[in-house]
């Protein structure tokens, strides 16, 4: 199986496809199965990799070692074992926040970044008082119910059953005690650790925030008054759609993200993998 090491632990992580190098960053109820609705939409066009982040999956590491500088430098460790020197970053929820610590501190490794559903670890106040709240109101709700939208909920129970089934097989859903993973995950927000709103204003590459009209986490107000600070990025917003679009919205998502990359990244970039 493709593992590659890291800071002292082996990262799991997938390829598939051929062509301009696209890496999918799960979220925190999520792994790398959870992008089966995007490889067949993109691999035909894309050399697609996948990974389990660090903690999750079969990416076994201690929950002391969950922060965006591990995760950022696990990443690079992928990109470089595979040989891909720039790549465009598809980052969900939690994937988001990773792949803009990525964009901002490695931009020569980033082609562009599709920030979907995601806070981005921002110290933007209406994110970290949601945030917050949530860590106390949602600790007895099942991941599909603090995570999907009310349609996908009602028309595919089928899909938030394998939504969850997903999940389960990340050690947060059987081997790490809940307050202890509740903790990890305040950390990434807490005070001093938070990327500073201003430093979008640095990111340089093609930028496109996706959203899901009914994400209960990212408003679609905050996503547009953050594109704002990003020159030439792009907002779009998916009907009827939660906190996890790309799983609730495939074909939608799909389309959305493979148009941006199509227009915004440069046919005549130089061969991302080498």
């Amino acid at each position: 199986m493709p593992f590659v090491e890291s800071r002292g632990r082996r990262i799991y992580h997938e390829r598939h496809g051929d062509g301009p190098a696209v890496l999918f960053l799960h979220g925190a109820g999520s792994n790398a199965a959870t992008w089966w609705q995007q490889l067949p939409a993109f691999t035909p066009r894309h050399t697609c990799l996948t990974m389990d982040i660090r903690c999750f999956g079969r990416s076994v590491a201690p929950v002391e070692e969950f922060s965006l500088e591990n995760f950022v430098a696990d990443v690079l460790a992928v990109l470089d074992a595979e040989r891909i020197e720039r790549v465009t970053l598809v980052g969900q929820s939690l994937g988001g926040m990773i792949g803009l610590k990525l964009a901002l501190d490695h931009p020569s490794r980033v082609a562009a970044f599709a920030a979907c559903d995601t806070s981005l670890a921002i110290d933007h106040p209406v994110l970290l008082d949601i945030l917050q709240k949530r860590q106390l109101t949602q600790r007895a709700v099942a991941i599909e119910q603090r995570s999907l939208g009310r349609w996908f909920l009602e028309h595919h129970p089928d899909k938030a059953v394998l939504y969850a089934q997903i999940n389960h097989f990340n050690p947060s859903a059987h081997s790490i005690p809940g307050p202890a993973w509740g903790q990890a995950l305040a950390g990434l927000l807490a005070p001093g650790r938070c990327i500073p709103i201003d430093a979008l204003r640095g990111l340089a590459c093609p930028t496109l925030f996706l959203v899901g009209s009914e994400d209960p986490i990212v408003p679609v107000a905050v996503m547009r008054e953050v594109s704002e600070l990003v020159r030439g990025s792009e907002v779009v917003v998916v009907d009827a759609a939660g906190h996890s679009t790309y799983f609730e919205k495939p074909q939608e998502f799909n389309r959305h993200v493979l148009d941006f990359i199509a227009r915004r990244v440069p046919a005549s970039t130089p061969e991302e993998t080498s």
